[in-house]
C-alpha cells in the first residue's frame, strides 16, 4: 500500500464507489485495483465528445496540465481574473479531494457547471457526478449557482452543425440536494480510504454487480446465493439474516420462485434438472437447421447519413447450416465494409444465405430485434425479412425454461453454458472473445484507428469470433438432443 504523501488523492470515481462500498474505495485509492473502462466511456474519448462540447464555447480556456496541483493553481489564477468567463477541465484540489469540471461558465451569481456525457438518456448517476464536482468546487470557496448536463441529442444526424449534437438539461435542484448529503460524508470517506487497514467488506445486494466480487466476498463460494436469478431484496435480506450465503444451505420451505427452486435443486443434487417440455421443444426444430448469430456496433456520433446516435447497426453474421444434429453442410458469413452504410447490403446477403426452409436457431431475442428494425428501415425487403422472423427459434429460451446445470451459476449466456455442457470448447484462444470487444473493434475500424497492416487481421478475428458463436449453438443443440 502507498502511504503518507504518496497516497493518491480522492477522485470522483473513488468517492462515489466508497459511498457504495468502503472496501472497494480503499482498494482503488491504494491502487490495488482499477475498474475497467466501459464501452461508452471509451467511445466518448475516441469520438472526442468533450472536445466537440468545448467547441460550443470558442472563448473558453482549457486547463490541460496533467499534474493536479499545478492544474488547480492555474485554475485559481484564471478564475480570480475577471476577464475569464469560461474554463474547460477546471481543476480543484482541496483536503485531498480532487475534481475536474468539464465546463465552467461565469454568471452573475457565480459559476454554471456543465457535465458532458456521451449518452442520449438522463441517468441518476449523472447527478452524483455533478454533485461530487460541485462539492469540491464549493470547498474551494467558489459558488456553483447552476448545474446542467450536456447530453447527446437523439435528433442529431450526420452533416448537422456541431451545436445540434448536444442537449442541455438543468439539474440544479437535484444536484444541490445531493451535495448536502455528500458534504456530511466527505471527511469520513477521506479517513476510510487513507487508513492503513482495509475496511472489512459487508455483503450487500449491490455486490452481485461488482466486478471484483469473485475475489472478495464471493471467493471460495462456488454456489453463492447471487446465482439465484432475480433474487429480490427481501429474499436476500432474509437469507443474510439467517447467515445463508450458499445455495446448498437454503432450507426446505424457504420461498423461492419456480426458476430459483430449480437452481437450488440442481445445485443440491449436483446434477442437471430437465424440464418435461425440453424434448418436445427441441424436436420442433425443423431440418435443415440454420444457426445464426449477429454482431453490431453503435457510436454516440453517427458515422453514416440518416442514422441517429447510438443506432445499433448489424455489422456481421455467421450461419452454420446442418442437415441433422451436429452435421454441418455449409457455413456462410458476412462482415460489412466499415467505410460506408452497409445495412441494406447486410439484409440482402442475410436473405440470400438463409433462403429455403428449416428453422433458424438463435441464442437470444437479439437477432429478432435487429431484423425487425431492418424491416422498418427497408420496407421493400419486409416480406423476405419477416419470413426469416417466422422461422426463428430461441435456443437460450428453451434452456432457460427447461434445463439447468449446476455449473451455469445462475447464467444461461452462451459463454457460461458452452463450457458447462461442451467441455473443451471455449473462447479462450480467440483474439476477440466477447461481444463488447467485437463491437469496439468494428467501431475502431470505422473510425480508422488501426494501421493499414492490422486491418485484415482484425477482420479475420471478428469473423472467427462470430463463427464460434454459431458453432457453439450447433454443439449445444446436439448435446441437448443427446441428453434427452
Amino acid at each position: 500500500m502507498t502511504e503518507g504523501n504518496s497516497l493518491q488523492n480522492v477522485t470522483k470515481e473513488i468517492f462515489l464507489n466508497t459511498l457504495v462500498c468502503p472496501t472497494l474505495g480503499w482498494l482503488m485509492r491504494t491502487e490495488q485495483i482499477s475498474l475497467k473502462q466501459t464501452f461508452s466511456k471509451i467511445m466518448e474519448e475516441e469520438m472526442g465528445i468533450g472536445r466537440r462540447a468545448r467547441e460550443l464555447y470558442p472563448e473558453g480556456i482549457l486547463i490541460d496540465d496533467e499534474n493536479m496541483e499545478s492544474a488547480s493553481q492555474k485554475t485559481k489564477s484564471l478564475m480570480d481574473g475577471p476577464s475569464t468567463s469560461i474554463l474547460f477541465e477546471a481543476t480543484f484540489l482541496i483536503d485531498r479531494l480532487v475534481a475536474r469540471a468539464d465546463i465552467l461558465k461565469r454568471n452573475d451569481e457565480g459559476w454554471h457547471l456543465f457535465e458532458v456525457k456521451s449518452s442520449v438518456n438522463d441517468k441518476k448517476d449523472f447527478i452524483d457526478d455533478m454533485a461530487y464536482t460541485t462539492m469540491v468546487i464549493e470547498y474551494s470557496e467558489i459558488n456553483i449557482s447552476q448545474s446542467s448536463l450536456i447530453l447527446i441529442s437523439k435528433d442529431f444526424r450526420l452533416g448537422m452543425e456541431n451545436d445540434k449534437l448536444f442537449l442541455e438539461i438543468d439539474h440544479t435542484d437535484e444536484v444541490r440536494d445531493r451535495v448536502e448529503e455528500f458534504k456530511t460524508k466527505s471527511h469520513q470517506i477521506e479517513e476510510i480510504t487513507r487508513n492503513k487497514t482495509k475496511p472489512p467488506p459487508k455483503l450487500e445486494l449491490d455486490c452481485r454487480k461488482c466486478e471484483i466480487f469473485k475475489d472478495c466476498l464471493g471467493k471460495d463460494i462456488e454456489n453463492h446465493i447471487f446465482d439465484l436469478q432475480r433474487l429480490s431484496r427481501s429474499k436476500f435480506d432474509k437469507l443474510k439474516e439467517l447467515g445463508i450465503f450458499r445455495i446448498e444451505d437454503i432450507p426446505n420451505g424457504f420461498p423461492l420462485t419456480e426458476i430459483q427452486a430449480k437452481v437450488k435443486k440442481s445445485v443440491q443434487l449436483k446434477q442437471p434438472i430437465v424440464g418435461n417440455q425440453l424434448k418436445v421443444k427441441l424436436e420442433s426444430i425443423l431440418w435443415p437447421t440454420f444457426y445464426l448469430d449477429f454482431e453490431t456496433f453503435l457510436t454516440p456520433v453517427p458515422l453514416f447519413p440518416k442514422i441517429a446516435p447510438y443506432t445499433q447497426s448489424p455489422t456481421q453474421y455467421s450461419i452454420h447450416k446442418c442437415s441433422e444434429p451436429g452435421q454441418i453442410i455449409d457455413h456462410f458469413e458476412y462482415l460489412a465494409d466499415h467505410h460506408r452504410d452497409f445495412r441494406k447490403e447486410f439484409a440482402e446477403h442475410l436473405i440470400k444465405d438463409l433462403r429455403g426452409k428449416g428453422s433458424i436457431v438463435v441464442y437470444s431475442n437479439f437477432e429478432k430485434t435487429i431484423i425487425t428494425n431492418l424491416v422498418e428501415v427497408y420496407p421493400d425487403l419486409s416480406k423476405d425479412l419477416n419470413s426469416l422472423i417466422d422461422r426463428l427459434v430461441n435456443l437460450e429460451h428453451m434452456i432457460k425454461k427447461n434445463f439447468y446445470h449446476p455449473n451455469f451459476h445462475g447464467s444461461t449466456s452462451v459463454k457460461t453454458v458452452l463450457p458447462a455442457l461442451v467441455p473443451g470448447m471455449s473462447y479462450d484462444s480467440l483474439e476477440i472473445a466477447d461481444g463488447d470487444t467485437a463491437m469496439l473493434s468494428f467501431a475502431f475500424l470505422a473510425l480508422e484507428k488501426y494501421e493499414d497492416k492490422d486491418i485484415e487481421k482484425v477482420r479475420r478475428n471478428l469473423l472467427a469470433y462470430c463463427e464460434q458463436d454459431t458453432l457453439a449453438m450447433v454443439k449445444l443443440h446436439k448435446y441437448l438432443l443427446a441428453y434427452v
